[in-house]
Order: C-alpha cells, then sequence, then structure tokens
C-alpha cells in the first residue's frame, strides 16, 4: 500500500473544540486512569454519554504517559475517541517534550490502524497541565508533517482559544515556507 505524509495543510487549523470538527477520530486529552475531568475531557464525556463511556474507560483502566487508548465514539458524532495521556509539567519535567511528541506520534498510529480518514486533536497538555503552548504546537506540527499515514488524509488542529489559533497559524505558515511539508499527500 502506498503510504503519504499526512496532509496538515493550512485548512486543518479550526476554530473550535474537537467536539465541533467533523472528524472520525476525536482526540480526548486525557488523564492517566481516564476518568471524566474538566475541560476538552469534561466536554466529551458530557457529549459521549457520560456512563457508557466511563464505564469503557474504567475497563481499559491505567495508561502511561505518552500512551493513548481508543473507545467508541458513542454520542460525540466520531467513530471513536482517542485517549491521549500528555504530560504534565509538574511530574514530567525532565521528559516532557518526548512525552508529548510520543502522545501525538501514538494518537496518530493508532487512528490510521483503524482504517479512518480523519483525526481531530486539541491541544494536548497546555492547560491545567502547564505545557508551553508554543512548543506544543510545534511538536504537533512536527509530529504530523512527518507521519507517514496508511489511511490519515486530514488531520485537524482544533484551536479553542484565540491564542491557539494564532499560534498555529503562525507555525503552521513558517513550516509550510520553510519546508513545504503542508501541501505533501
Amino acid at each position: 500500500m502506498r503510504r503519504r505524509t499526512c496532509p496538515a495543510r493550512q485548512d486543518a487549523r479550526y476554530r473550535g473544540g474537537v467536539l465541533d470538527a467533523e472528524a472520525d477520530i476525536i482526540v480526548n486529552a486525557a488523564n492517566n486512569n481516564l476518568q471524566a475531568g474538566s475541560g476538552v475531557c469534561g466536554a466529551i464525556f458530557h457529549k459521549a454519554g457520560f456512563d457508557e463511556l466511563q464505564e469503557e474507560c474504567d475497563n481499559i483502566g491505567f495508561v502511561e504517559t505518552g500512551d493513548v487508548a481508543l473507545t467508541g465514539g458513542y454520542k460525540t458524532g466520531a467513530k471513536h475517541i482517542i485517549h491521549a495521556v500528555g504530560p504534565t509539567m509538574w511530574n514530567n519535567r525532565k521528559d516532557w517534550q518526548r512525552k508529548i511528541k510520543q502522545v501525538y506520534w501514538n494518537s496518530l498510529v493508532t487512528a490510521d490502524a483503524t482504517g479512518v480518514e480523519s483525526i481531530a486533536f486539541p491541544c494536548i497538555s497546555t492547560g491545567i497541565y502547564a505545557c508551553p503552548l508554543e512548543d506544543c504546537a510545534r511538536f504537533a506540527i512536527d509530529i504530523v508533517s512527518s507521519y507517514e499515514a496508511e489511511n490519515l488524509k486530514k488531520v485537524y488542529f482544533c484551536c479553542f482559544k484565540e491564542e491557539e489559533y494564532q499560534i498555529y497559524t503562525e507555525l503552521s505558515a513558517n513550516a509550510k515556507a520553510n519546508e513545504g511539508t503542508f501541501d505533501k499527500s
């Protein structure tokens, strides 16, 4: 099968949350125990149908930082939810950069293995987990741009806040101008 670099094009930046994106898979910024939380995690659990999603997550159990777990999409409109456990700045100060790259990579591999064509990412670990937004955005763009997909055709970076959108826009434009990575298919 022909592999292609994921086409993280300029139109892949999306103003709004992952629940607003029309993607086959949405990514949840999850905690290690896959328990409903606040922010994007809480919104996903609420939309999905809390009890059913929490039961499936409880059956999966603990997930290491940097790893992911796949569940059904339930009432979100997506086929699946990838629960991506990003690093916290206070517990992973020495290796947070490696862990954030790992969580984006593992999300892409998992999504691609399901055969879906699109995935929507929130900004992982940049809220209460306190990792620097600009660094995380740069890593996300680099990982997506270098990933050789079998099935994925569209990657959305969902930017709920204006600051997120501006940073992704600037970094995407720089990546396109400097490396041309955003037009490969």
